[in-house]
């Protein structure tokens, strides 16, 4: 824990406690009992932003104290003093912003453990919360409407099929099977089963189909044509201070837009030289159409899917300590989404270990494999598990002497070190001999023109006036995904998750920046493993944090 010396200690505790409150993830994290679930509402949003703009003000005195805590509340109550700002630029029915509602799925009620009366008590409580967050999306998006902010029509089908797949998964998981009601005497067990079939009949399914209604009805008729959020009143500036949020540190969205122009071309002189190198005369599109004959590029099954993410796991193992000093202790692993939830997804998501589930995950997207390109798995599961996320999270969890709130309570919030450690790890692969197979180059190659890439068309669809046809049309030229992935980003970017996509590689690029920058101010004397521990050592930082890390690092 941060030492006691520092005054942004009490700051930190004090959102700490707030986020356990209010966040169930946090509250597994921390060990403690889930008492309550978000509601998804205004109100909250609201009391969200209070509690930032008093800590923002409360740290003001100690605003030039050089450390990690004060560094992390100034950048975590930032976020929040703006939640009642950004509440009204997500839409609630889009895949990951209704993410919240699978993991209250997987990880409250799946694993909930019943011993007395008053956990089934609690339970109900907890049931009585997500359906009151299903009843306020129909409320949130009446309001988005009236503020200007309509339904992308291009998204809605994406929405439709996001809704009825959580309306078809959140009775089957809310309802505990009875093997697991034992321990309950059978007036309390008997009151649960009652209760939450209440729930499920007379408020739940309901609420899910109002959403339904809404968006077949009023927000279909009042949708708009376009993408991305520079189509509504204030959505340029909105998405100027998303772009702030997700980097943390001061960048405007033309120069990310430049920055991935220039980035774009640089990688994609480099496939054409590994084109050049194993002989081959054709463009890239050539090539494209060879390596799509080749039976490596796609799986024939998940099972396969995930023996090639352990294939690329077992050569990576044995070098794992030459790069770093310190490994995390929980174990690892790769298993497949929950198959209603693939659509909505590209790819998939690293699920950090917690105390009722102790292993760290790469859960990979198993669906569509016959247009889904493997030939990046080697860069993908080194970004999502192996030295990526896994070494990151997993490891910051494990820190005893980080203070909690930013042992556990970072990771979303500070994306372009989340992600950008994450690519930086991907592309270690190139030194650490991981690539030496042309084919496995090229893919992790395609990997990063894929992140570059987005720094283009994410800004181009939310601040540059970019049509849906014209970012397909580049991310196509751009990338090896199908038809049916191209299109799912596209709506990622713009309808879902705006500016969240550039986290992977303006993070990535402050990261090598700092390692060329200590490679040319010690010489002989580098070491990577040094280097690892200055970045990874303080935990998940603001990058202008890591910096100063880094700093302090060079000149000790």
């Amino acid at each position: 824990m941060a030492q006691p010396s520092d005054p942004a200690d009490l700051l930190a505790d004090e959102l700490w406690a707030y986020l356990r409150r209010t966040e169930p993830h946090f509250a597994l994290r921390a060990g403690d009992p889930v008492t309550r679930l978000p509601r998804g509402t205004q109100e909250e949003a609201s009391e969200a932003a209070a509690l930032g703009r008093r800590l923002l003000a409360e740290l003001d005195p100690v605003s030039d104290v050089d450390t990690s805590t004060a560094a992390v509340v100034r950048e975590l109550a930032g976020q929040l003093a703006s939640s009642d700002e950004d509440y009204w630029w997500s839409f609630p029915v889009a895949p990951y912003q209704s993410y919240t509602w699978t993991m209250a799925g997987q990880q409250v009620f799946r694993p909930f453990i019943f011993a007395t009366g008053d956990d089934a008590r609690r339970y109900l409580s907890l049931a009585g919360d997500f359906t009151h967050a299903v009843k306020a999306v129909r409320t949130k998006l009446a309001g988005q409407a009236e503020r200007g902010i309509e339904l992308p029509r291009p998204a809605l089908p994406g929405f439709l099929a996001t809704v009825r797949a959580h309306r078809g998964a959140a009775p089957e998981f809310l309802r505990p099977a009875e093997s697991r009601l034992t321990a309950l005497d059978a007036a309390a067990r008997g009151a649960l089963v009652d209760g939450v079939d209440r729930f499920i009949d007379d408020e739940l399914l309901p609420a899910f189909d109002a959403v339904l209604a809404y968006l077949d009805g009023p927000g279909a008729q009042g949708a708009v044509e376009g993408i991305g959020l520079g189509q509504y009143p204030g959505g340029a500036e909105a998405y100027r201070r998303l772009v702030r949020q997700y980097a943390t540190y001061p960048i405007e969205p033309a120069d990310v837009h430049e920055l991935g122009l220039a980035q774009v071309e640089q990688l994609t002189e480099q496939l054409a030289e590994i084109r050049r190198e194993v002989g081959f005369d054709g463009d890239e599109t050539a090539y494209r159409a060879r390596l799509e004959a080749d039976p490596r590029f796609h799986a024939p099954d998940p099972e396969h899917v995930a023996a090639t993410y352990r294939r690329h796991i077992a050569a990576i193992e044995p070098l794992l300590d030459q790069w770093f000093r310190v490994r995390p202790r929980a174990p690892f692993g790769v298993q497949r989404l929950d198959p209603e939830l693939e659509a909505g997804m590209t790819f998939g998501y690293y699920e950090p270990p917690i105390a009722t589930n102790p292993v760290g995950r790469y859960r990979f997207n198993g669906s569509g494999l016959a247009d889904r390109a493997q030939i990046s798995a080697a860069a993908l599961i080194f970004h999502e598990l192996v030295p990526g996320h896994h070494f990151h999270l997993a490891r910051q969890a494990e820190d005893a002497t980080l203070h909690p709130l930013q042992a556990q309570g970072t990771a979303e919030s500070f994306g372009a070190y989340s992600e950008g450690w994450a690519e930086y790890a991907a592309s270690l692969g190139f030194e650490m001999g991981l690539y030496t197979d042309p084919w496995d180059r090229y893919g992790a190659c395609l990997h990063q023109r894929f992140v570059a890439q987005r720094l283009v068309v994410d800004t181009g669809l939310n601040l540059l006036g970019w049509s849906e046809d014209k970012a397909r049309a580049y991310m196509a030229s751009m990338t090896m995904e199908s038809p049916t992935q191209v299109a799912s980003e596209i709506l990622r970017y713009s309808t879902d998750l705006p500016a969240q996509a550039l986290s992977y590689r303006l993070g990535s690029e402050k990261f090598w920046q700092l390692r060329r920058a200590a490679e040319r101010a010690l010489g002989e004397r580098f070491d990577v493993r040094e280097f690892h521990e200055a970045v990874l050592g303080h935990g998940a930082l603001p990058l202008i944090a890591v910096e100063r890390n880094v700093d302090a690092y060079l000149n000790h």
